[in-house]
């Protein structure tokens, strides 16, 4: 078998660009390496009473959540492909929320904690509609949801207990709530609501059903709140309302006044850790290049710096127990994430790590990198150069991150899921750019974005290009643009706006035709689309409708040139299969070289490894021959992958 086994992996292919022939480049990572890593680990969580733990790896095969106690070797695994797990506050019931088929409908299952059982029992169910866990109540098994099986525009707010499998509804949405504000007891203290151009958070009145407003704010402020305390009177949020940048603020939710706790004179806070036991702030993370953080415990600090010492790291707290004694800890760079157990006391214990930190030794480092657009917007990004090599004239990839309103992040993050590192082990420069529009720089630079589809939000990206070619880093004949959703939007509008820019262009789940994309939305983006059409307009409105098909890629199809790689999930939810199919058609009409793929059982991203087995595969061999860059060629694990 092993002779068998390396006839398999023996097509891989050398470089053909004149920068990396002779190159003393890294040895070439298996595709397999990047998907489906046996030994990776992560999402590592403390139970409430501090004595389990429980995160996502692989039984065998099979994706699983494993839970074991903390100092044993008892574990067991539930056989489940999670996005998110969470421990009842009482620690007997551990909650698991999936997507089995991609679509996004979001489902909740529940595991016991105690003994051997790894069943797993489905929570409120309802084929087609999306649950999602808000709170797990104080000393006992339940967990406060919310869910849109009633109405799948909007989602009420249901309490269930697992032991029971019984649920309740607690609130009623009238049909503009957008966030339920309940604290760790269960209780009801607050809601958002949108009315016209105005959000407003209102408090529960003297009479049952009645609520009172507490303030009113712009629709297009931001302000996110959580970690409700102090018997329902104070919350924390982080807010840009009267500021640029979004800060951390403690509101009042008597009288909605906010008192301003942190902020970064440079970008967004990203996120807070709150004190399981007090609700304080324990953490704020930004991101202005490198990673920062504000922690705000001293001993809290010195201990979380020991993990990293002078490499520049994202350090995240996962979770805490209940006493904030006991935390796990996740330390995340360029080339991976690796987690720690911190307990007082002791020396911090190794968990364990992701796909990308177990082949840390052949990656590349990631340089947060600026540059002046061409109207003088300073734009930041990244930029990931081949190791041994000459960083001069090499081919480039593009690589465009989705949302639009996302951001590029140093490190492996979900926007591209570390797609940087694959490709420098290929042999290319890769540059990331955080456009106008992009989340993290605060109200003026996402604002610079209305109106700018295939505009000035293209022109940062071709700036961008031109910038790394003036430094003399990028072959302005080979540079590929690639992404995925609104990035694999910006392919295709490099493909038919610009394509003397690009050699090549890949997609994946990107939109083709903006007007069609709100047209066939989810049901539950109805309160959200005012924001859409605030940047790219109304399909309703003729005139609207006119300027978003005028910057749609499927009626340019015939302006492209040069080679387009087309690959999406058949379930996508968001962007649907119609916007890729619909675009193949067109291209192959016009007799544009376009290769077309598409993924079984995976929607807009795909969870299954197989699926991103033959998305690295069918990525390298399409730039190879485009850029000239390295393939792995054929990986031995496809020949098992229908079997998944």
């Amino acid at each position: 078998m092993a002779v068998t086994l390396t006839a398999f992996t023996g097509c891989a292919t050398g470089p053909t660009h004149p920068a990396l022939i002779g190159a003393d480049l890294p040895e070439l990572i298996p595709v397999r390496d990047f998907v489906a890593s046996r030994q990776s680990t992560g999402g590592y969580q403390v139970s409430p009473d501090g004595k389990r733990i429980a995160w996502f790896g692989t039984d065998g095969l099979a994706p699983a959540v494993w839970l074991r106690s903390i100092d044993g070797d008892d574990a067991k695994a539930f056989r489940i492909r999670a996005r998110f797990i969470r421990f009842s506050a009482d620690s007997r019931w551990l909650a698991i929320t999936a997507d089995p088929t991609g679509d996004e409908n979001m489902r909740i299952y529940a595991g016991q904690v105690d003994g051997s059982d790894t069943n797993l029992r489905e929570l409120m169910h309802a084929p087609g509609s999306v649950t999602q866990i808000s709170e797990a109540v104080d000393g006992s098994s339940d967990f406060i949801v919310t869910s849109n099986q009633r109405d799948r525009k909007v989602f009420d707010l249901y309490g269930f207990n697992p032991a029971s499998g019984t649920s309740i509804l607690l609130s009623q949405n009238p049909g503009n709530v957008t966030w339920w504000g309940v604290d760790r007891t269960g209780r009801l203290r607050a809601r958002a609501q949108v009315l016209g151009d105005r959000g407003v958070l209102e408090r529960p009145g003297s009479e049952p059903g009645s609520w009172l407003t507490v303030i009113q704010w712009s629709r297009w402020d931001s302000l996110s709140i959580f970690g409700i305390h102090e018997e329902g009177r104070k919350a924390w949020a982080l807010s840009n309302r009267g500021r640029d940048k979004q800060a951390l603020v403690r509101l009042d939710l008597v009288n909605g006044e906010e008192e301003q706790v942190f902020a970064s004179p440079d970008v967004d806070l990203d996120n807070v850790t709150l004190s399981r036991r007090t609700r304080e702030p324990l953490v704020a993370y930004s991101m202005p290049g490198y990673p920062e953080r504000k922690v705000f415990d001293p001993s809290l600090a010195a201990r979380l710096s020991a993990l990293t010492g002078d490499q520049a790291a994202e350090v995240l707290i996962t979770s805490t127990d209940q006493t904030d004694k006991i935390l796990t800890v996740a330390v995340a760079t360029d080339r991976g994430t690796r987690n720690y157990l911190l307990r007082d006391g002791r020396e911090p214990q190794f968990l364990g790590e992701n796909r990308l930190s177990l082949i840390a030794k052949d990656l590349a480092p990631t340089t947060p990198i600026t540059y002046a657009a061409r109207d003088g917007l300073t734009i930041h990004g990244y930029l990931t150069l081949p190791t041994g090599v000459a960083q001069r004239h090499l081919p480039m990839v593009l690589l465009v991150h989705g949302g639009p309103w996302r951001r590029d992040r140093w490190g492996g993050g979900i926007t591209n899921r570390s797609l940087q590192q694959f490709l420098a082990n290929r042999g290319y420069a890769v540059l990331q750019v955080n456009y106008r529009g992009s989340s993290g720089y605060g109200r003026a630079h996402m604002e610079k974005a209305i109106g700018e589809f295939a505009g000035r939000m293209h022109d940062d990206l071709v700036d961008g290009v031109r910038w790394a070619v003036e430094r003399g880093v990028a072959d302005p004949a080979r540079v590929a643009i690639y992404g995925a959703s609104y990035g694999g939007y910006s392919a295709l509008v490099g493909a038919t706006f610009t394509p003397e820019v690009f050699a090549c262009s890949v997609d994946v789940v990107g939109v083709t035709d903006i007007a069609r994309l709100l047209e066939t939305a989810p049901p539950y983006w109805e309160l959200g689309l005012p924001w859409w059409y605030r940047y790219v307009g109304n399909p309703a409105e003729p005139a609207d409708r006119a300027r978003m098909d005028a910057k749609s890629p499927l009626y340019r199809a015939a302006n492209a040139k040069n080679p387009i790689l087309i690959m999406h999930g058949v379930n996508d939810s968001r962007v649907k299969l119609e916007q890729a199919e619909r675009m193949v058609a067109a291209l192959r009409k016009a007799n544009k070289e376009v290769d077309y793929v598409t993924f079984k059982g995976d929607g807009h991203g795909n969870l299954r490894w197989t699926n991103n087995l033959t998305m690295y595969r069918k990525t390298e061999d399409f730039l190879a021959r485009c850029l000239g860059g390295r393939s792995n060629g054929f990986d031995y694990y496809q020949l098992g992958a229908w079997a998944f």
